[in-house]
């Protein structure tokens, strides 16, 4: 996919179960944004390092294959693209304190689809 054709108007989800990628995937289409997925959170790294720039958002999970949680993505992220709005996702704990990067929202699973239209509306 071009980063030209995306610019300004993607999205990254990176989650392990392809189910629920897909389920966020359509839910960011239907609201004019460009979905690209990811199954790890080293795929998203891939990805992110050849097309940062084309990227608003990131919805991601906490649990995540590998050594780097959904956390850890998102920390990394808001230091490399600080313009990236982010979304961590989870139906384990909830982050502790200062876990999460600044200016990042957390939703609870199951989500409903008006929170993740919220939070990404923001990006």
């Amino acid at each position: 996919m071009s980063t030209s054709t995306a610019f300004g108007k993607s999205i990254l989800i990176v989650d392990d179960e392809p189910m629920i990628r897909m389920e966020i995937a359509e839910l960011v289409a239907e609201h004019g944004y460009q979905a690209w997925e990811a199954a790890s959170t080293a795929e998203a790294l891939s990805i992110l390092e050849t097309s940062g720039d084309a990227f608003v958002g990131l919805i991601t999970d906490v649990q995540m294959p590998g050594t780097r949680s959904g956390l850890v993505l998102a920390n990394h992220v808001r230091f490399m693209w600080p313009h990236i709005r982010i979304i961590v996702v989870s139906g384990g704990r909830r982050p502790f304190s200062g876990e999460l990067p600044e200016d990042s929202a957390f939703i609870a699973k199951p989500w409903r689809p008006e929170q993740i239209v919220s939070a990404m509306q923001r990006a």
